[in-house]
């Protein structure tokens, strides 16, 4: 059965809201154990992430675009995901993503035949690395399509610590035993967890921090503290 998302925003079409109750039982899933968080923000970005699957090691982000949205800002929401995201999903209505007859070309010696793509399809395999879902509501089926070459992403370690609030940079500081000043301020905290951690070690606290933080849209999952066994 379906995930009843009750959303916190008004502005929401009730497709969008279909589409996300679809798409969260796959993400589930395909990365059990993660906390699915509603409307992530990006601290060092105006664009928030539509849907989170936050694993202990990972940040899948999702990007929802019914067929009432528009795509003039789906380029620069994708690439404000890449610092943070192991993988992203565009998770598209159908009129975004139909299939277009191949291009037949006429040689001397046969035809040739290659692919046609729509504005948007152009689009995400021009930022590349993004997984493509296609999210029918009516139908009540999630199709995984070709979106051009995906590649996982690495994270870019500052950009992960810059969307934590300073109380959870304090927090990573004080576990790894790094000094902090009595007045922490947020960009030399992020500066010295970068200089003094090792990659994985600032990706797993940084999604430790997320699964924990109690301030999300009210339909994400509720928190998960590390050690429990939810």
């Amino acid at each position: 059965m379906l995930e009843v998302v009750q959303a916190a925003r008004t502005n929401r079409s009730s497709e969008e809201l279909e589409m996300r109750a679809m798409i969260v039982p796959e993400l589930r899933k395909r990365w059990p154990g993660a906390r699915i968080i509603h409307e992530l923000p990006l601290r060092y970005s105006t664009n928030r992430i539509d849907l989170a699957a936050v694993t202990e090691t990972e940040i899948v982000s999702v990007e929802i675009k019914s067929s009432r949205d528009v795509m003039d800002r789906l380029e620069a929401q994708l690439r404000a995901f890449q610092p943070i995201s192991s993988r992203i999903i565009a998770a598209l209505a159908p009129r975004w993503n139909m299939k277009l007859p191949m291009i037949e070309t006429k040689l001397d010696f046969g035809t040739s035949f290659s692919p046609q793509y729509t504005e948007t399809q152009q689009l995400i395999r021009k930022v590349g690395g993004v997984e493509v879902w296609t999210v029918d509501s009516g139908a009540g089926s999630i199709e995984i399509t070709d979106g051009g070459p995906y590649r996982a992403n690495k994270p870019w370690l500052a950009q992960m610590l810059d969307m934590l609030h300073v109380s959870e940079l304090v927090d990573i500081a004080n576990r790894h035993q790094i000094a902090v000043a009595k007045r922490p301020v947020h960009l030399t905290l992020v500066t010295d967890l970068v200089d003094m951690l090792q990659g994985r070690e600032v990706v797993r606290a940084v999604c430790r921090a997320l699964r924990e933080r109690n301030a999300f849209d009210k339909a994400s999952d509720p928190p998960i503290v590390a050690g429990d066994t939810r």
